[in-house]
């Protein structure tokens, strides 16, 4: 009988340690994931020294770790209740993808007035991203204030004390684009330019924006950079998604590469409208105030067959399709810039003749030829063709394809009245090829009695759409080094005033 009382009261008290067991345990095993193991930190106890009066930096590096349920993230540094004449500089926000790193700089400033010693400052590295619980990573901060610590001496005779220079701020890292160290702070890059900047300091990043166009070829490209950078291109969507990188392109000159050319670039068709985000920065981390480069953003074509952009189609003399919305042009006016877009597009102008006169009107490409010059004035895909038609907008008086004698695929018809009225020109292209690239000039001319040269002559300016980007902003003044006083000078000590003889 006591053997069975004594089975039954071990089985009961094993039931109760499982229970409490599970009871202890069970909160720890649905606990969400800790945001340590979310966020590495290298080193996770940094240490920095600064001489009183002085600055230094350092470079920490921060992991997004690759684990269940990670995101792409922001990153922030924060410290918190920092002594006093001690200044803490975090660079600014840090976007990370699941899986890399970013270093984040850290500088320091301390105050002539804080006592030598070993300053230990938290720190809390948080990690946002939209419709996401905020990551957080804490770190310690080990600031040492070095020297040795100073000891008053009382004395009746004054003891001379070596000169002292006024203190200076040393180096300044800003360009004239700064702040731009995140996405939210991006600054503008137009096509068909380019920028100077400057990787500074030591893990600087610089982030531009630009608007893109869906199916439009663009090309970055760092067209130099100080020697000691080696820098990296990357390309994001309006959704901070990487959709190109690149580090080294050597072959700058195909069939020719060059394995020492560091400098990176990518060539990339948009794929849709919209913003997109360039991040510039160093391999290595390295940055400095000699640290300097030239990024071009380059808008190339649409390939040979170019895609359609509606609103780019409408020109300013729209609509003119048809004889009964002709635009007016009056004597001896130039209408610029319009377009032979989309495919069948026809332009309608009206003018009043009088009788007698001598009136010359012309299509001229020349100003929208471009940088390649492939058949001596001709800009590619424009061959106008123009007629002439009396004051019903039916009856047909001229046609002209190409001007004769000339190297030019304009057209040009010169016409003189029998009868005062309003009559009507048709522009067309050859194949009813249309597209937002080609462009033209149309020019009425009303001659002077007797004058021999009346009809197109040559143009002058440069041509409207020239690519040749030249740096848009360069650094301010505040990239030169403050120059130390070059000779310090003791405080005068005042004269004693000599005692009167009696």
């Amino acid at each position: 009988m006591n053997h069975r009382i004594h089975w039954r009261n071990a089985a009961v008290a094993t039931f109760i340690i499982v229970a409490l067991f599970l009871a202890v345990t069970a909160p720890f095993t649905s606990l969400p994931l800790s945001a340590q193991t979310a966020i590495t930190v290298d080193p996770p106890t940094p240490a920095i020294s600064v001489a009183p009066g002085g600055t230094n930096q350092i470079l920490i590096t921060v992991t997004n770790n690759s684990i269940p349920g990670a995101v792409d993230r922001t990153f922030t540094l924060a410290f918190i209740n920092i002594p006093a004449g001690i200044q803490l500089a975090p660079s600014g926000s840090t976007f990370i993808a699941v899986g890399s790193s970013q270093q984040i700089s850290i500088g320091a400033a301390v105050a002539s007035t804080v006592a030598p010693g070993v300053y230990t400052i938290a720190g809390n590295i948080t990690g946002t991203a939209p419709g996401q619980t905020n990551v957080t990573q804490s770190i310690f901060l080990q600031l040492t204030v070095t020297g040795a610590t100073f000891t008053p001496t009382p004395t009746t005779t004054p003891t001379p004390r070596p000169a002292t220079a006024t203190p200076t701020r040393g180096p300044v890292c800003r360009d004239g684009f700064e702040d731009d160290n995140s996405p939210a702070a991006a600054k503008v890059i137009d096509v068909d330019t380019s920028q100077e900047r400057a990787i500074c300091p030591a893990g600087d990043v610089d982030w531009l924006v630009f608007g893109g166009v869906e199916g439009k070829v663009y090309t970055i490209d760092i067209a130099s950079q100080s020697p000691g950078l080696d820098l990296s291109l990357e390309i994001f969507d309006a959704n901070l998604n990487s959709i190109a990188f690149n580090d080294d392109f050597f072959n700058r000159t195909p069939g020719s590469p060059n394995p020492g050319d560091t400098r990176p670039r990518i060539t990339i068709r948009i794929p849709a409208d919209g913003r997109y985000y360039i991040r510039v920065r160093d391999v290595a981390g390295r940055g400095g105030v000699d640290f300097r480069y030239v990024i071009a953003l380059l808008s190339g074509s649409y390939g040979p067959t170019p895609t359609l952009v509606t609103n780019v189609c409408l020109d300013l003399f729209e609509p003119d399709g048809l004889p009964e919305q002709a635009r007016l042009i009056t004597s001896n006016e130039l209408q610029e810039n319009r377009a032979l877009c989309p495919d069948g597009d026809a332009d309608w102008v009206s003018f009043f003749g009088k009788t007698g006169k001598r009136y010359i009107m012309y299509t001229d490409t020349r100003r929208y030829v471009g940088r390649t010059r492939v058949n001596e004035d001709t800009q590619a895909g424009a061959d106008t063709v123009m007629v002439l038609t009396d004051r019903d907008g039916v009856s047909v008086i001229d046609i002209n394809d190409d001007i004769p004698g000339g190297n030019s695929l304009d057209s040009q018809i010169e016409f003189i009245p029998q009868v005062d009225g309003f009559y009507f020109v048709q522009i067309k292209n050859v194949g009813d090829i249309g597209n937002q690239f080609i462009r033209y000039d149309l020019v009425l001319l009303l001659c002077l009695p007797g004058q021999t040269d009346c009809g197109r002559t040559t143009i002058t300016g440069l041509p409207i759409n020239p690519i040749t980007p030249v740096p848009t902003g360069t650094p301010d003044r505040e990239f030169v080094l403050d120059q130390p006083t070059a000779n310090p000078t003791n405080t005068p000590t005042p004269t004693p005033t000599p005692t009167p003889t009696p």
